[in-house]
């Protein structure tokens, strides 16, 4: 799936819509379990994620992942039924879905990228925002060094000076900002340049909170759906409106510097990726 593509795809389901409920949480001694179903005329399908305390870096290669997910999918016409990889789907279409709020809100179009969280969604968002925006440069920051060395390896590869981000101050050059890290506490500093885009896709619970309110105060604020006003820890008790993304796609736009978009997941952005993944976009 080509992210470009993928990201269309997403804009068509946002506009067109389906039927897709929030999604059920139940609490697991370790974690929890989401269940995701979505539909529309030709397609239903339901995806199971648990979610575990995140693993030990001492355990090694071996360790278990943090985030496991299956997606069964049903073509309504042909009554086929498939059974899908929900890891790959889900860091895919949550990449491509901020690409799409990145090309539609981003003031500045191009300059540097500053990731914070270098594992699957890090290196997803890397790729998509690599084919759809014009990178200059690659900031990085990760807790783990080996994994952080790998991401830096990949980013040359794809043809992009790197260095990892060691300051307290985002550099001036950078102009699109990801957070991908399942933190509770912020891990952006108050100040981003003027003009920056900033996609949080790694908290997703009312105690979690990637970026800082004082920044959140001053942004353009947007969120991939309504269900993130529910969900996501940097959108409780905001004291402005907040703009969806299919309203965005619509023309309305929120007022503030940075834009910051919200994006906590939805089973909607299954149903598009599944719906590309069998052509019938």
């Amino acid at each position: 799936m080509g992210y470009l593509a993928l990201s269309q795809a997403l804009r068509k389901v946002l506009l067109r819509g389906g039927v897709a409920p929030r999604r059920q949480v139940l609490t697991l001694p370790q974690g929890q379990f989401l269940v995701m179903p979505a539909a529309d005329q030709e397609v239903a399908l339901c995806k199971l994620v648990t979610v575990e305390a995140s693993p030990r870096e001492e355990d090694g290669p071996q360790r278990r992942p943090s985030v496991q997910a299956e997606v069964w999918a049903k073509r309504l016409d042909t009554g086929e039924v498939f059974h899908l990889p929900g890891e790959e789907i889900t860091k895919r279409r949550t990449a491509a879905l901020s690409l799409l709020a990145a090309r539609l809100l981003a003031p500045r179009q191009e300059g540097a990228l500053l990731l914070v969280g270098p594992g699957a969604q890090g290196e997803a968002h890397l790729k998509a925002f690599a084919e759809g925006l014009r990178l200059t440069r690659v900031f990085v920051r990760g807790r783990s060094r080996d994994r952080l060395a790998a991401f830096m390896r990949k980013v040359r590869e794809i043809g992009f000076p790197v260095e990892e981000w060691l300051g307290e101050e985002v550099p001036e050059e950078v102009a699109f900002i990801v957070t991908a890290t399942p933190s509770p506490t912020p891990v952006l500093p108050e100040r981003v340049p003027e003009g920056a885009f900033i996609a949080a896709v790694g908290s997703f619970r009312p105690e979690m909170e990637e970026v800082p309110r004082a920044l959140v105060e001053r942004a353009a604020v947007y969120c991939d759906t309504e269900d993130a006003l529910v969900e996501a820890g940097e959108l409780q008790g905001l004291s402005k409106p907040v703009v969806t993304l299919r309203e965005a796609l619509l023309g309305k736009r929120a007022e503030g510097d940075p834009v910051l978009f919200k994006s906590v997941g939805h089973a909607l952005f299954d149903l598009a990726a599944v719906r590309h993944l069998l052509g019938l976009d």
